[in-house]
């Protein structure tokens, strides 16, 4: 039995299949920015034969990373709510 995921499930209305999908693909694609932000790793999109594809990978990915920088602007907006925790530097060890 083969499910198709892009299909609206019987007791659900399309419509609202379709917003719940995109903010779906949303929060990946916040997530997928807070990673590169976090480790430097990215989607490469060069693997997508379609450059259409491969346009709307970049834009879906491009939405999330100005959230991400919204998300931040906010946080930062609210010092009392959101604080900047502090990490301690690894230690550099001197030969001798």
């Amino acid at each position: 039995m083969v499910i198709d995921l892009l299909q609206a499930p019987r007791n659900m209305h399309p419509s609202t299949f379709n917003t719940h999908a995109s903010f779906d693909v949303v929060l990946i694609a916040v997530c997928l920015a807070g990673i590169r932000r976090a480790t430097g790793l990215t989607l490469q999109t060069s693997y997508l034969s379609s450059k259409s594809h491969q346009r709307i990978l970049g834009t879906v990915v491009g939405v999330g990373e100005r959230l991400f920088d919204v998300a931040v602007a906010f946080m930062c907006a609210y010092p009392s709510v959101f604080r900047r925790e502090q990490v301690p530097r690894p230690r550099s060890e001197s030969p001798d």
